[in-house]
């Protein structure tokens, strides 16, 4: 089972890194285009996220696939790269994080002012520190977001963060149902959605962000 829910997750997180990609890839064009301080940043926190997800995808799968004929003392291997692949994911999608509530909390201030694999397999789909972690700087960007309103931008980019952080708190209820996983991971490409959406408002009609 917990085979299944790993390679599972592979494929949602594979899914997740090509649509930050893709954000990446236009707001950078619409940055480009425009000359927006905003939309550079907000590309660099998809970018960082986009990394992020494609260490988890591509040490995983490695790990995943680690051949179960090699020698007992060097099949632990894969167990200590997972771990290491866990702080290294948690450590560059935060920082993504931390970019996009500098980025939004200095919005407010420019606007005023102008086996081994198995015995770790819960802790790679389940990190309840990076949970509570991410969760907590999102809501802090909500807020700022929120409070931004007021001058405009798109309703898309708050909508987005709203289920990005809705989706770190339906994983720290992951314990209490596997179906929560599910949800939580709809929850994130619906959001991820939403920042495409709103990235490619900006470079095919030039709305604001």
């Amino acid at each position: 089972m917990l085979s299944i829910i790993v390679r599972l997750d592979i494929i949602f997180e594979a899914i997740s890194f090509f649509i930050s990609l893709a954000i990446f890839a236009v707001a950078l064009a619409a940055a480009r285009r425009t000359g927006s301080r905003s939309l550079t940043l907000l590309a660099l926190g998809f970018l960082l996220m986009s990394l992020a997800m494609f260490i988890r995808v591509a040490l995983t799968s490695w790990a995943l696939n680690f051949p179960m004929t090699t020698p007992p003392r060097l099949r632990i291997f894969p167990t200590v790269v997972l771990q290491i692949q866990e702080l290294v994911y948690s450590v560059v999608r935060i920082s993504g994080y931390v970019v996009f509530l500098y980025l939004y909390s200095s919005y407010t201030s420019s606007k005023k002012e102008g086996e081994g694999l198995f015995a770790v397999a819960p802790l790679i789909i389940y990190n309840p520190l990076f949970e509570a972690v991410s969760a907590l700087l999102l809501a802090f960007v909500v807020y700022q977001l929120g409070k931004n309103r007021m001058y405009g931008g798109s309703v898309y980019v708050l909508l987005g963060f709203v289920l990005l952080l809705l989706s770190h708190l339906l994983f720290l209820l992951l314990p209490l149902s596997i179906t929560i996983y599910f949800l939580a991971q709809f929850t994130q490409l619906l959001s991820l959605i939403l920042f495409l959406t709103a990235v490619l408002s900006v470079l095919l009609d030039g709305q604001r962000l």
